[in-house]
């Protein structure tokens, strides 16, 4: 019983490990096509899950992720850029400019 227990638990770190493994790819991925299109640079190694946010607006969508990243615009570095990730939406890139945030929804 013990060692069932334990294979089960071993299974759900596994399985949610491997959805932020993704959801870090995604992000990534969202945030290299964002700044692309705006003639900014992504710094790859940047990207890191923020935090897992609980909606209690919405119960088919309860929970979403946040990711992180900085980028380059003329060689100077900026940080405020933002992935949001909710099961069953488009990823949404929030990129903090001087003129305001940026919103886009891929």
């Amino acid at each position: 019983m013990t060692g069932l227990l334990f294979l089960v638990i071993a299974g759900i770190v596994t399985v949610s490990w491997w959805r932020l493994l993704k959801g870090k790819e995604l992000a990534r991925h969202a945030a290299a096509i964002s700044c692309q299109e705006h003639g900014l640079v992504l710094i790859d190694d940047t990207v890191m899950l923020v935090s897992v946010q609980l909606k209690k607006q919405d119960p088919a969508r309860a929970w979403g992720l946040k990711y992180s990243f900085d980028f380059a615009r003329n060689g100077i570095l900026h940080k405020g850029g933002f992935v949001l990730l909710a099961p069953g939406q488009r990823p949404t890139v929030i990129i903090e400019t001087d003129n305001g945030p940026l919103i886009e929804q891929l």
